[in-house]
């Protein structure tokens, strides 16, 4: 699947229009700040702001143990990156325990806009 049919399905089987997702998603690349991986079904975007810090937006359409392996290539390739902090808002608890058992020590994020934050 292509990136943008992952985002799709995913934000739609969250009820969430995926429409301003893409746009943002789109924006962030074409200005330099944003990356998007893929490993199998799953997407990782990357938005960097400030000296090593980023946040992290997922969307999957992986089974649970393609989720994993998928989830454990991004961790590998963020940590190969001048990145220190990743930030994000999980609006699924079970993202962050899996994130938590894969050994990402997750806390409360310092910044508000943001439910939670990891150094890597």
């Amino acid at each position: 699947m292509k990136p943008t049919e992952i985002i799709t399905m995913d934000a739609t089987q969250k009820g969430v229009d995926p429409t301003p997702i893409l746009s943002k998603i789109a924006k962030s690349v074409k200005s330099g700040n944003g990356i998007i991986l893929q490993s199998g079904e799953s997407i990782l975007v990357i938005r960097k702001f400030g000296e090593g810090r980023a946040e992290l937006h997922f969307f999957t359409a992986d089974q649970p143990m393609a989720m994993i392996k998928a989830l454990k290539e991004f961790i590998r390739k963020i940590k190969d990156s001048d990145i220190t902090e990743v930030y994000g808002n999980a609006d699924n608890g079970e993202i962050l325990r899996i994130l938590k058992n894969l050994g990402v020590e997750v806390m409360r994020s310092d910044i508000p806009d943001y439910n939670w934050k990891a150094i890597v």
